[in-house]
């Protein structure tokens, strides 16, 4: 079995929190979505879909 060096450590790292940070960004984007829609079908409710300008 070969020994990492610590460059290879460090990289493996790196690689790990850009998957998990990526993956955190499109958590979030996906759920502020998802909130947004909630509100609009709230308002929407309550509006009774009618738009005032």
């Amino acid at each position: 079995m070969m020994k990492k060096s610590k460059a290879q450590t460090a990289l493996v790292y790196a690689a790990l929190i850009v998957f998990v940070a990526a993956a955190l960004i499109a958590m979030f984007g996906y759920i502020q979505q998802k909130v947004q829609g909630v509100y609009k079908q709230s308002g929407d409710t309550i509006g009774e879909g009618e738009v005032l300008n």
